[in-house]
């Protein structure tokens, strides 16, 4: 939830990548899919105190991925009216993501920063407690967020300029490098994509899609009891 990258194939998809930086103790409890009322099957990993999810994927080639803050840290000022994990789901509710952008009412969520993905391509919604604003990701354009509720500017700058580096040495990346990029370690533990902070936050797990019409899985990697499992995604066309 609080490291994203997005980045083309080369063939007309595009590789959601997510790391997920939380207290140990809101470890997914499993990996699950859903029946929508519309038929849409959803694919994603629960988070164990709210039930809702950062990360969710549905057989018909939707996606979304969620970060916690918008643009600037903000205040945590509880209670929230419902948890951006189910705002996640609720979202799937919608016939397209447009319609969730532009009808859903966000009055009492905390900020958030969201990635959504689908046929007409992906933009990112982000939400700072007051408005939305909605940003296209250009097509072939490659792009990676940094929680700002954990990562202050000069640390998300960093990391931009390593995902540039790595494009420059992998311009066209497969999964394994995306997922090597996301384990990166520099020595900075309270800070790098796989940190921890005295075991109070860390990475508990990696989360990577395939968003294609040849070829569409998923792979989550639970870093906590070093279990990796993979499974397709939606059956193309």
């Amino acid at each position: 939830m609080c490291t994203v990258t997005w980045i083309p194939d080369g063939s007309g998809g595009h590789f959601l990548t997510s790391n997920r930086d939380e207290a140990p103790h809101r470890a997914a409890l499993e990996l699950t899919h859903r029946l929508t009322d519309q038929g849409e099957t959803l694919h994603f990993p629960v988070d164990s105190t709210a039930g809702g999810s950062w990360i969710c994927f549905s057989d018909q080639g939707r996606a979304i991925c969620l970060l916690n803050g918008a643009r600037r840290k903000h205040q945590h000022r509880p209670p929230y009216r419902r948890s951006r994990g189910l705002i996640v789901l609720d979202a799937f509710d919608h016939p397209d993501f447009y319609a969730f952008m532009e009808e859903g009412s966000l009055n009492g969520i905390e900020p958030f920063t969201m990635v959504l993905a689908d046929h007409d391509g992906a933009r990112v919604l982000i939400w700072n407690g007051r408005k939305k604003e909605i940003e296209p990701i250009l097509p072939g354009s490659t792009r990676i967020w940094s929680s700002s509720t954990l990562y202050p500017y000069p640390v998300r700058l960093r990391r931009r300029r390593l995902f540039e580096r790595f494009l420059q040495a992998h311009p066209q990346p497969n999964i394994d490098q995306i997922l090597a990029f996301h384990h990166l370690e520099t020595g900075d533990g309270r800070n790098d994509f796989i940190m921890n902070r005295e075991d109070r936050v860390r990475t508990i797990s990696v989360t990577a899609a395939h968003l294609s019409t040849q070829n569409p899985y998923w792979i989550h990697k639970d870093l906590l009891h070093q279990q990796t499992e993979r499974r397709d995604l939606f059956p193309a066309p």
